[in-house]
């Protein structure tokens, strides 16, 4: 009975043992390959409006609308095609988020585009 456990016991202990080298080596490379978050950059300000980036995301942030108008937000994809948002109509004011999306491999620039 001994002798029994003792083997099972070899087996799981060497099973947990490569379980946990797998998860090790697993976790190292999702580290390795994933990108990491950094700060947004940003260009200059249309209306009050400005465009951020960071490595895949970006967003249309505008901090105060200075004048009423049609705003949309584009952006310089990596590897595929660009974006053009859809026109949105703000009012003179507006303090906010009004669109954002993602490029699947990265982000070069993000603008704003703007007409009366």
């Amino acid at each position: 009975m001994t002798k029994l456990f003792s083997s099972a016991f070899k087996r799981i202990a060497s099973n947990g043992t490569k379980a946990v080298a797998v998860g090790v080596l697993a976790a190292a490379a999702v580290a390795t390959v994933a990108p990491t978050a950094s700060a947004s950059s940003e260009l200059s300000s249309t209306m009050g409006c400005k465009g951020y980036w960071y490595n895949t995301a970006f967003h249309g942030y505008c901090s105060s609308v200075t004048s009423a108008g049609k705003f949309r937000l584009g952006a310089k994809c990596n590897y595929e095609s660009d974006y053009a948002g859809k026109w949105v109509s703000l009012s003179r004011g507006y303090s906010g988020k009004f669109d954002y999306d993602e490029c699947t491999f990265k982000v070069t620039y993000a603008y704003i585009s703007y007409y009366a």
